[in-house]
């Protein structure tokens, strides 16, 4: 009976489509492998400027360490003599630099070499730990200072004093290393351009020679099966290339650095052998060993060999270290082993022989491991980025084929199906989530170069007050989302809550203090709140009972990957235009969603309002409706035993106790950052899997409590077990939580009889505020446990609530509604 329809739809379509869904498909793989090479190509910048900068502080610790060496017996720094000639003579030979200076940590200017460096008065002042920081420097894992400004790096490293206090600094600045950047681009872009293009012919010649016309004219698999493996082989050959890229070059730079340490000790050596002296007779060499190796982890330990290939002395980053047995064996140079040679002037044997540098393996595959990982992270945000736009393309293609394709009866072929409701509106969130998530990754820093506007309040307040005032006022509109839903249809809170974004967004490109700038979020904050309860409100009301769960799941998945996707290119342009321009882009963006909203759901817009005026004659919630909501047993433990704990746990986690732990725990903030992409990648992918297999439960009220003690043991976990595999692990748990809890909350809901009465949209606005409630309480619960009872034992005690709160809704919340299944 099958075929009958699609011989209709083959001969009113004949070769045409297969040209239109291969060129769709060609322009995602465009898009995809353009996002990633332009996230990749900002990747390797930052490697450019991160290998300068390595580099850079290697030639200011060689200068300090001299200098240091004087006050160390007594001689304050302001009468150093010769300070000049010690500081041309630590720098001389150096490629690149532009100028070096010391300055005392007041800023007074000692000694000069070449030009003074840019902003190295602020940068000396930001090293004492008593004075404010400087706003545009970042604070090294070194404890170096660092700013980056029109291709120059600056770098300021202290000089310790009498009892270990900052006595001043040495401040250098050179410029990045631009042949090195132009060729790292060039052949990335050409790597980039050959796969893409053999890639792109792979998937026409496949589209033309393998898929069958029936395949497509029917919606099958392969639609999207096709072009999403050729995506994936795109980005996964690009993405080989490009983490080879980022471990050779890392690799290149640890021992250039070395090399260039040790040849200040390669000259001081060679200076002391052409007096006369001989290897042997050379004492005390194992200090200034130690010293070297303390001042770059990368270094184990460094051997001072003679010409037969015994070793003499040998010292790491603790001290000396014994000699005694070693074999005789000339040493050679390998990755790991770096060979100086010693007394090729002196013209005694016995003043011959070689300095000998040994890498740590530990600490190289370390750094190589984590250029790696900062690689597939890059890798990870393009492809959810990119898999959105297949999704998107998947279902343009399928309502294409059912505009053009008719069978005889007048029905269509591929019609919207209400199963998967939650795709029509998932490419819009998604859109709307990556315009407003732009800036978040700055917004602190952005509010810190700022300004305070006449407000008086501490300096942590101050850079927290843009996102606070942001959730409030996102807070009031979700509240008035669903009762607009409710009276007026989905698409008026949607469609008013870009427009207030995008206002907000032009207003925070041209605020010029925070008190202005905490205004502009609030304003974007409101459009936030409307918009994002809009989507969910069409949902709400468009949604079949049996099919929410999945379809709520679906949208969720799509903020999630717009939050993820929009912060990384954010970051990446703000490196490249500065802040502004990406509030601006923000705002350009918004047109994104607002297409989505004109060409994917404007079928449902007459149906919304017709809708919205039979509700609305139905219902009228006043603020009593909504109290007597509040205290039903049904809706209110909902709201108590799983909503507002789980929203405490997820935020004081996530957004506050994380960060902290991990920090403590001694954790690069990369990886910090990878952990918290776990919960991200899991709510995408994993949780419209398990909106399918709730929408088949009878009973949500389980999966609501499974995932209350999911969560918990997470949460409790991070007492027994601690370090990144435990948080990790924390972070993973939260996810599936989330998954179960996400995918059964609004179904359990939706089905209560006071919720019906009181009306959908306004309820699960109610439900959101609530969400967001728990939100704004988290840090501070989470952050009253550490001040109680320490990080541990805090993060324990926030699942021991969470747990409570669940066992609370297990045994005092129905099951199901007393006059339907829920």
């Amino acid at each position: 009976m099958r075929s009958e329809p699609i011989q209709i739809v083959l001969e009113g379509l004949r070769r045409r489509p297969v040209l239109e869904v291969t060129l769709a498909c060609l322009a995602v793989l465009l898009l995809a492998q353009a996002l990633i090479g332009a996230l990749s190509l900002s990747a390797l910048n930052r490697l450019v400027v991160d290998t300068t900068a390595d580099r850079v502080e290697v030639i200011a610790r060689r200068a300090a360490g001299n200098i240091e060496n004087g006050l160390r017996l007594g001689k304050p720094l302001e009468q150093y003599f010769g300070l000049r000639d010690g500081l041309q003579d630590s720098v001389s030979g150096s490629r690149d630099l532009l100028g070096a200076a010391v300055l005392r940590a007041d800023g007074q200017t000692l000694a000069v070499q070449g030009e003074l460096p840019e902003g190295a008065v602020a940068l000396a002042q930001a090293l004492d730990p008593a004075a404010g920081r400087d706003k545009h420097a970042a604070r090294r894992a070194s404890g170096a200072l660092m700013s980056v400004s029109d291709g120059t790096v600056t770098l300021a490293v202290p000089l310790a004093g009498a009892g270990g206090n900052v006595a001043g600094a040495v401040v250098l600045s050179a410029s990045k290393d631009g042949e090195a950047s132009r060729r790292l681009i060039v052949d990335n872009l050409q790597v980039l351009l050959a796969v893409t293009a053999l890639v792109g012919l792979g998937l026409a010649a496949v589209f033309k020679y393998l898929v069958p016309l029936t395949s497509l004219a029917a919606g099958g698999r392969a639609r999207f099966v096709v072009p999403l493996l050729a995506l994936m082989l795109a980005q996964g050959v690009y993405a080989a290339y490009t983490i080879s890229t980022f471990r050779s070059g890392w690799l290149e730079v640890t021992r250039n650095n070395v090399g260039l340490l040790a040849e200040g000790l390669q000259r001081d050596l060679n200076r002391v052998l052409g007096y006369g002296l001989t290897l042997d007779r050379l004492r005390g060499v194992d200090a200034p060993f130690s010293r070297l190796a303390a001042t770059f982890p990368a270094v184990s330990q460094i051997e001072l060999v003679d010409g037969e290939g015994r070793v003499l002395s040998r010292a790491d980053a603790k001290g000396a270290l014994d000699v005694a047995g070693l074999p005789a064996a000339r040493p050679r140079s390998d990755d790991l082993t770096l060979v100086l040679p010693l007394g090729a002037s002196n013209p005694n044997p016995r003043a011959r022989g070689d300095l000998v540098l040994r890498l740590s393996d530990e600490v190289i595959a370390a750094g190589v491991r984590s250029r790696a990982l900062d690689a597939v992270t890059v890798v990870a945000v393009a492809l959810v980025a990119a898999i959105e736009m297949l999704l998107l393309l998947s279902l343009l293609m399928n309502r294409a084929f059912a505009a053009r394709a008719t069978l005889p009866d007048g029905s269509r072929v591929g019609p919207d199906d209400e199963s998967e409701i939650g795709r029509i509106a998932r490419p819009v969130m998604f859109g709307f989530l990556f315009a407003w998530a732009l800036p978040l990754g700055f917004l602190p820093l952005y509010a810190r170069s700022l300004p305070s506007g006449g407000l008086d309040l501490p300096a942590n307040l101050l850079l927290a007050l843009p996102i606070s005032v942001e959730m409030g006022c996102g807070l009031l509109t979700s509240l008035l989302a669903g009762s607009l839903t409710d009276r007026r249809g989905w698409q008026v809170p949607v469609l008013a809550g870009l427009a207030v974004s995008c206002a907000g967004m032009l207003a925070c490109a041209a605020a010029g203090n925070l008190l202005m700038f905490s205004a502009a979020r609030g304003l974007v904050g409101l459009g936030y709140g409307l918009t994002w309860m809009g989507l969910q409100g069409f949902i709400v009301t468009r949604s079949p009972a049996q099919y929410r769960g999945r379809n709520m799941t679906g949208v969720i998945a799509g903020l999630f990957a717009g939050h993820l996707s929009g912060a990384a290119v954010g970051a990446m342009l703000m490196e490249q235009t500065g802040f502004r321009a990406v509030f601006g882009v923000g705002a350009a963006m918004l047109a994104l969603p607002l297409a989505g909203v004109l060409v994917l759901m404007r079928p449902y817009m007459d149906r919304g309002r017709r809708q919205a005026a039979q509700a609305a004659a139905r219902t009228r919630a006043r603020l009593s409706d909504t109290l007597r909501l509040l205290c039903t047993r049904d809706f209110g433990l909902l709201l108590l035993g799983s909503v507002i704990p789980f929203s405490i746990a997820q935020v004081g986690l996530l957004s506050f106790a994380l960060p902290l732990y991990l920090e403590a725990e001694g954790v690069a903030a990369s990886s910090i950052g990878r952990v918290l992409m776990i919960y991200g990648l899991c709510v995408i992918y994993v949780g419209p899997l398990m909106g399918r297999v709730v929408d088949r439960s009878r009973i949500k009220k389980s999966w609501i409590v499974l995932g209350g003690l999911v969560g918990s043991v997470g949460m409790l976990g991070l007492y027994f077990n601690s370090g990144l595999l435990a948080a990790a692990a924390a972070v993973l748990l939260l996810a599936l939580a989330s998954c179960f809890a996400g995918a059964s909350q609004a179904p359990y809901m939706l089905a209560l009889p006071d919720v019906q009465r009181y009306g959908a949209a306004g309820a699960t606005s109610v439900m959101r505020a609530a969400d967001k409630l728990g939100q704004m309480a988290g840090p501070l619960v989470v952050g009253a446990m550490f001040g109680a009872a320490g990080m541990g034992a805090g993060l324990a005690a926030t699942g021991i609530i969470y747990l409570c709160a669940t066992l609370l809704f297990l045994l005092l919340a129905p099951a199901r509604p007393k006059d339907g299944a829920s």
